[in-house]
């Protein structure tokens, strides 16, 4: 049969195409519209998905990027997970056989027995039911993007990334995290600059907004995502002795200087994780041993004095980064991180208390539209605290918490399982690994622990962390096609070096 020439594939095809997208777009935050046009370039981008969606999912897990045009507006990496799976199990299906999925069964387990305490918890507690879709109860998008999150890990994991491409898109994972700036960019350059937050969740920009009309500090919210990105973008390309090596001072110079400008953002969390990630990744380096102990011990004294002289002259959103310290700073700094502190020992003082109450049953994510009305028209009028729309939200801001309030000590005990499984994984790609791929398995561990003790010692939620922590491993998995172990010695080599007794002397062989 002879081929169509173009010419009538692009009269049959291309312009009805053209005119019905061109039409949508007369109107194009109409809902319908949207989820026209996103179907048109969901199928035009098919074949491009079908080669990269592996690649789509890892760049979109940090990104702070939304899909507009669906209901709710989820995050793209939701969508990029769904699609993802969808054709990990298409492929696997057509080329049955041919093809090893990659399973680390003591991680598999773990998130299915996860994915078990979860449902039966929603189940059990009101459904997972979401405003967005007509429910009557709400808190379902917390499920989602906490089931979405085990999606991401098969995901990503069931497919060895090729070697030319481990290094970029580990490097990738971590960098798209500076999109989290692009907000609080658009709301400094004005109206024109506004449609981008229909990409970019608006959030932080909001945050700027009110910190400048209400308090006396105007706070850069999202530097500080953005600069712990490039933090770790630089570690797992170089390592810690490579961003140390005078030799190529500009790599620490660029660090430091997007680290200053992370502390705009006026988040404590920020050093206090970037030191987390210091002290681990220094001593996963093994550079305690070395020369650069030293260097660094000099750095933080250097680095101190400094701050120490110049604390309270240093902007205000800046001091207040510095207020877990014991320094002489601005008293607007310190009253409103005090009141931050304050709000959230309160909250956790009162769900301490309710831990024996939610012990063996979790009380779930659902939560009754009544109950969060309530909470807000009685801080509204003076009759409720200000911890009680928190946490009728579920917004514990203490990672703990965040698992036992919600699924009991069942959920503890999967989350437990899931991490020392994901730590073992972590560890021996680690150590086991060759030199192309040292710094980045380096980090990758570093990373993962130091984000666990961050969750559990400092600020977490369960529904919003568990993503970086399935995609870290997963990575690790998908780069090292699975998990490393030890590299065989051989017969002869250990017969060669192992000292022989001669004549009842010990003698080299």
């Amino acid at each position: 049969m002879q081929a169509l020439p173009k010419s009538v594939f692009i009269l049959v095809f291309c312009i009805p195409l053209a005119v019905v997208f061109g039409v949508m777009l007369a109107a194009p935050l109409d809902p319908s519209s949207m989820i026209g046009i996103g179907a048109g370039l969901f199928l035009l981008l098919l074949p491009v998905l079908l080669m990269k969606h592996q690649a789509l999912l890892i760049v979109s897990a940090n990104a702070y990027v939304n899909a507009y045009f669906l209901p709710g507006q989820p995050h793209l990496w939701l969508i990029a997970g769904a699609i993802s799976c969808l054709f990990v199990v298409l492929t696997f299906t057509l080329n049955r056989g041919k093809i090893r999925f990659i399973n680390v069964p003591s991680i598999t387990w773990s998130l299915i027995f996860f994915f078990l305490v979860t449902y039966a918890t929603a189940q059990s507690t009101g459904g997972a039911g979401a405003r967005v879709f007509g429910s009557g109860q709400f808190g379902g998008r917390h499920y989602f993007y906490l089931w979405g999150a085990f999606a991401v890990y098969f995901a990503i994991s069931s497919i060895g990334i090729p070697e030319e491409k481990r290094k970029s898109y580990a490097g990738l994972f971590f960098l798209s995290g500076v999109t989290s700036a692009v907000s609080n960019l658009a709301y400094t350059l004005g109206p024109n600059f506004y449609f981008l937050f229909l990409l970019f969740p608006p959030e932080y920009a909001v945050m700027q907004a009110i910190g400048g009309d209400f308090t006396t500090i105007t706070r850069i919210n999202g530097l500080a995502p953005a600069a712990l990105s490039v933090f770790c973008f630089m570690m797992v390309r170089y390592g810690l002795r490579g961003l140390l090596n005078l030799t190529y001072f500009w790599r620490s110079a660029v660090t430091l200087l997007v680290l200053v400008f992370g502390l705009y953002s006026g988040f404590r969390w920020l050093p206090v994780f970037i030191a987390i990630l210091f002290v681990v990744q220094f001593f996963a380096e093994g550079l305690h041993k070395t020369r650069y102990l030293a260097i660094a011990l000099a750095f933080v004294l250097l680095a101190g004095g400094f701050i120490s002289i110049a604390a309270d002259r240093l902007p205000l959103a800046v001091q207040r980064c510095f207020t877990v310290l014991p320094l002489k700073l601005d008293a607007a700094a310190v009253e409103d991180a005090r009141g931050s502190s304050m709000w959230r020992l309160e909250m956790w003082r009162v769900l301490i208390g309710d831990i024996p109450k939610y012990f063996w049953r979790g009380k779930g994510f659902a939560i009754d539209p009544k109950d969060l009305y309530f909470a807000t028209e009685g801080l509204r009028f003076g009759g409720a605290s200000g911890i009680d729309g928190s946490i009728v939200a579920g917004d514990y801001h203490n990672g703990p918490l965040s698992i036992i309030i919600p699924f009991g000590i069942w959920g503890v005990l999967s989350f437990l399982w899931f991490t020392l499984a994901a730590i073992r994984a972590l560890w021996l790609n680690f150590k086991n690994s060759g030199e192309d791929l040292k710094k980045v398995n380096t980090f990758l561990f570093v990373f993962f622990v130091s984000k666990l003790i961050f969750f559990s010692v400092v600020f977490g939620l369960l529904w919003m962390d568990m993503l970086l922590l399935t995609a870290t491993v997963a990575l690790s998995v998908s780069i090292n096609r699975g998990v490393r172990t030890a590299p065989a010695v051989s017969q002869e080599l250990v017969r060669q070096s192992t000292p022989q007794v001669i004549a009842g002397t010990l003698q080299p062989a």
